[in-house]
């Protein structure tokens, strides 16, 4: 199996202060700023809305939220409660991935 190549939070930090010719300490502020509002959007979700946000063209995240429910344990037959949460998706569009093979 190949081993991937990682680009780290502050690699990128670094690429597109360089990319952009703005200091890396801005750049930095700004992509946490970025992150934390993220952060905040995603965590918004309610039982009453959902949260999509367009991250880039073609690149969306999106928090849905899943209601409590009881489940059952299929090896023990007890039923169980779970709590309800924030289900976040991460999603490409299909012209964005033909975008990437040509």
């Amino acid at each position: 199996m190949r081993e991937p190549i990682k680009f780290t939070k502050e690699c990128l930090i670094k690429d597109i202060a360089k990319s952009t010719n703005n200091n890396v300490s801005d750049v930095r502020n700004i992509y946490n700023a970025l992150e934390k509002d993220i952060f905040d959007i995603l965590s918004s979700v309610d039982k009453d809305r959902d949260v999509c946000i367009k991250l880039f063209e073609g690149i969306s995240l999106d928090g849905v939220y899943v209601p409590e429910k009881t489940k059952k344990n299929n090896l023990t037959g007890e039923m169980s409660f779970v709590e309800s949460k924030i289900k976040p998706k991460f999603n490409i569009t299909r012209s964005y991935i033909e975008k990437l093979n040509i």
